[in-house]
């Protein structure tokens, strides 16, 4: 009778909290989401990622890891600067063959975004561009590394 309750107690907590399906869910940019804090991603084709956030690159075994915000010294938008500053952000890449890789992504401050502009880091047979990072700082608004979005874009350059 205590095993029947053990199992059954922690489905109906669950089922009476409104547990999510982890299935597979479209995102408007056309990424799909896990339910692990990662999301199914196409080449060619820009995707959001949370800082911690995973991309899986669909048809390939690279995964894609906004893993950390190096720098943040963008020119705040309230204030004047005599710098724009940058963004730079590490992405790690997994792939099943060669482990894993460490990427440095950056953005200037005070640009139009998505800045198709920003340099292209060519690794194995991809180019990776970080093309937004946000949110944008503002003088006196401290920014939670749970808020930070970055938008990048990985084009796969041959098959």
């Amino acid at each position: 009778m205590q095993i029947r309750a053990a199992i059954l107690l922690p489905m109906l907590i669950c089922l009476l909290a409104g547990c999510r399906d982890y299935g597979v869910d479209s995102n408007p940019d056309g990424s799909q989401t896990t339910g692990k804090n990662e999301i199914e991603v196409r080449p060619n084709v820009p995707f959001e990622l949370a800082l911690g956030g995973k991309a899986l690159l669909e048809g390939t075994d690279l995964q894609i890891e906004f893993s950390f915000v190096n720098e943040d010294s963008r020119c705040a938008s309230n204030v004047t600067c005599i710098h724009a500053g940058r963004a730079v952000i590490l992405l790690t890449i997994e792939d099943g063959q060669f482990g894993h890789h460490q990427l440095l992504a950056h953005i200037p401050g005070l640009v139009a975004t998505p800045y198709r502009l920003n340099d292209i880091i060519q690794f194995e047979n991809h180019r990776y561009r970080l093309l937004r990072l946000n949110p944008y700082p503002v003088d006196g608004v401290t920014v939670r590394d749970t808020d930070y979005r970055a938008l990048i874009d990985v084009e796969k350059l041959f098959d």
